[in-house]
């Protein structure tokens, strides 16, 4: 996920875009002051070029808020002698002249980053470049290879869901946590930009009836130890008790099981998908294997089409979405210790 503090470092300073200002004579008022009260510059505009290089008109408030606060900076900060070094020829160079003092560049930039809406002006304002920088923050924090057009799509979409719900720098901030409202309504509209979306991300659909063989309905027995819930589920010759968890994406097996279900021929070259990292619930990440398998038995069912993953550090063989959303519904009973699968 992109990082909220990355967006923050923001993409411009206003008055360092190279802009330079004609030195004219104005009216008295609407001025920019020297330190010693010499009018030197046009304060609108001023705020129209600030407003220009955000791609803002002066409705917006937040906008114009920033570069009010911009340009009160450099009123009355800088000296006749200042601004006479950074005038040629009738201009003067304000971006020269504010580089020249690391503190105000500061302050100026501040401006900026404290209005609470720098990820939604990027967004609004300076699309590619929001995009670019997305591409590269997603990169940078993964080791594995990634899909270049599945990545572009997520932040473009990220962009557009930031442009649709207004969102502030504070409501973005709820990225850097993932159990947070926002990470999951990312992640639900755009994907993840990490891997493919599999079809058990998507939840049910009518075609998943395809992949089942048995009765409209089934009532299966459950065991319940410790709290947990334990279904019977025969996969290959062997009839085992499966942990059954709505939070895991795929089927989970250990390596044990992955060594018997090969001598069978059920896990094959064939079927190989390749190796995925799984966020387990302890938190941490593990490498799987992974296959795509038929003919995994629940209840009266057989079901087809199945993603199981393979695990290298854990015993516990675990049921999860990739086969119960097969179904269109799935009703764990804690009354009767049943669960009840329909198709």
């Amino acid at each position: 996920m992109v990082s909220a503090t990355f967006y923050r470092k923001t993409i411009f300073i206003i008055f360092c875009f190279a802009i330079i200002f004609s030195l004219q004579s104005f009216g008295q008022q609407g001025f920019i002051y020297t330190k010693e009260g010499k009018p030197i510059l046009n304060r609108w505009e001023m705020i129209m070029n600030c407003l220009n290089s955000l791609k803002k008109s002066r409705n917006d408030k937040v906008a114009l808020g920033i570069c009010d606060c911009q340009i009160d900076k450099i009123d009355w900060h800088f000296t006749n002698k200042e601004f006479k070094k950074y005038s040629s020829r009738g201009v003067i160079d304000i971006a020269g002249l504010i580089k020249q003092d690391s503190v105000l560049e500061k302050e100026i930039q501040s401006c900026y980053t404290q209005s609470g809406n720098t990820i939604l002006i990027q967004a609004e304002g300076f699309e590619n470049e929001f995009i670019s920088h997305c591409i590269r923050n997603v990169q940078n924090s993964t080791e594995k290879q990634t899909d270049i057009k599945r990545v572009t799509d997520f932040c473009k979409c990220q962009l557009e869901l930031i442009k649709d719900k207004k969102i502030s720098d504070q409501e973005f901030e709820a990225l850097s946590n993932p159990n947070s409202s926002l990470y999951y309504e990312i992640i639900y509209k755009c994907g993840d930009p990490f891997s493919e979306k599999r079809s058990y991300s998507l939840n049910w659909n009518i075609n998943s009836t395809n992949d089942i063989v048995g009765p409209d309905r089934d009532t299966i027995q459950t065991l319940t130890v410790n709290g947990m819930t334990y279904v019977k589920v025969k996969l290959g010759n062997k009839l085992q008790i499966w942990l059954y968890d709505t939070g895991a994406s795929d089927l989970l097996i250990n390596k044990e099981m992955e060594d018997d279900l090969k001598k069978q021929n059920i896990l094959t070259a064939s079927n190989y998908l390749g190796i995925e990292e799984y966020e387990m619930a302890n938190g941490m990440i593990d490498t799987c294997r992974k296959y795509k398998v038929n003919i995994i038995q629940i209840g009266k069912f057989t079901v087809n089409n199945v993603t199981v993953a393979v695990t290298d550090k854990g015993k516990k063989i675990i049921i999860g979405k990739s086969l119960l959303n097969k179904f269109s519904s799935f009703v764990l009973s804690n009354r009767d210790n049943t669960l009840i699968l329909t198709k």
